[in-house]
This record gives C-alpha cells, structure tokens and sequence, in this order.
C-alpha cells in the first residue's frame, strides 16, 4: 500500500503546487481521474475481495467515486481562489473561504457515512468499516497534503517584512 500512497501524495502535491500557475480545469479533471484510479488500486490492494464482494462494491464505489469527485472540484476551486487572492485577502474573502471549505468538509463527512450505509448492506458491517478505515485514512492524508502545499494566511505578509 505504501508505494501507491506515495504516489497520490505525490499527485496531490503536484496539483496544489500548480494552483499559482493557473491549472486549467481540464488539467483538474486530469489530475482527478488519475487519482481516481490510484485510489482504487489501493483499495483493491488493501481489501483482497472475494468474487462475490467484488460484484457487489465496485459499483457502489464508483458512485461514491462519481460523488466525491463533485466534492473535490468545489474543494480545488475554493482553494485555488484562496491562493489567487492571498496577497490581497479581506474578511469577507476569509470568511467566504473558511465557510465554503467548512461546508465542504461536512458534505463529504454526510457523503461517506451515506456510503458507509450502502456498503456494509452489500459485503457487511466489519468489510465495509475495514473499507472506510481507509477511505478516511486517504481522505485525511489529502487534506494533510493540502494544507502543507498552501500558504497559511499571514504568513506571505511575514516573511515579506
């Protein structure tokens, strides 16, 4: 598992590194699609589904895979316009950012216990919690890596004096 989340922290680095050089939504949806197919090697990996688990999660991931990509989009944009306008941020651009990632970040908490529901039905409750134990594992090392990529607000102002 550890060479595929290497490189989807590698991806994620990438991606978030690229947001002052105006990535395009086209490389967005680039980024997105490779790392939803890392994701779900790593899954594949770190699961080992019998047959009949296999037929029935994978469809169900990839609803969730559908979904979460909608959430990441809003995540990515709301991001990119933070960086855009970290030089010249107000309280009311702070405050539209930190309620827009705060909103994100319950969206997605609301999408994976709706998921969670919908898997244990299919390959049970302990399968699905050993699926969701990594599904959050991966959702917070994104957001680890997210953090470290972006300027915390001040701090360009600090080290400009």
């Amino acid at each position: 598992m550890s060479m595929n989340t290497k490189t989807v922290t590698l991806l994620l680095s990438i991606l978030l590194l690229s947001f002052s050089n105006g990535f395009s939504q086209s490389q967005t949806d680039e980024f997105l699609t490779i790392y939803g197919m890392e994701r779900k090697a790593i899954v594949k990996d770190y699961m080992h589904f019998s047959r009949e688990e296999e037929t029935s999660f994978w469809p169900i991931f990839d609803e969730l895979q559908l979904e979460q990509k909608k959430l990441a989009e809003v995540r990515l944009a709301v991001i990119a316009d933070y960086v855009k306008n970290l030089n010249s941020l107000t309280n009311e651009k702070a405050d539209e950012v930190a309620t827009k990632l705060l909103k994100n970040n319950a969206d997605v908490d609301k999408l994976q216990l709706k998921y969670y529901n919908k898997i244990k039905k299919s390959i049970s409750s302990i399968r699905a919690a050993q699926f969701m134990q990594l599904e959050l594992y991966l959702q917070t090392m994104a957001r680890v890596e997210t953090q470290n990529s972006i300027p915390f607000i001040g701090e360009l102002h600090k080290k400009a004096k």
